[in-house]
């Protein structure tokens, strides 16, 4: 079990869907807007990335800037969690953080494009 995170946005086109869907059970999938955090325990860091979501019914829009100016924080939640929950090692953590840079870099990146923030989505 854990946390799911999509992000979708207008004139998301199929095969970007899918992108998300076959990252499904993977950590490693923020360049195509997917996120993944089981549940073995405090901190979340997509709890602190994301709260509106989590505040809501799992949904909410969120502007790509409020992602960034979180996104210091978060990678640090994150790269606490991989040590003290899973033991990893630097190479093990590094790609981690970089799924969660890579998530905020698409959100703004679609949010430029559109004119509109992602809507974020979250399953746990």
């Amino acid at each position: 079990m854990g946390i799911d995170i999509y992000a979708l946005w207008e004139d998301q086109l199929r095969d970007e869907q899918l992108l998300q869907e076959n990252k499904w059970l993977s950590d490693l999938g923020g360049d195509v807007g997917y996120l993944r955090e089981a549940y073995h325990g405090e901190p979340y860091a997509t709890r602190h990335l994301l709260p509106e979501v989590f505040a809501s019914d799992g949904t909410a829009h969120i502007p790509a800037q409020k992602l960034r100016d979180r996104l210091p924080k978060t990678l640090r939640l994150a790269e606490f969690r991989e040590r003290h929950i899973y033991d990893a090692q630097p190479q093990e953590i590094e790609p981690v953080l970089k799924s969660y840079i890579a998530f905020v870099a698409l959100c703004e990146f679609v949010e430029l494009k559109t004119g509109r923030p992602v809507q974020i989505i979250a399953w746990w």
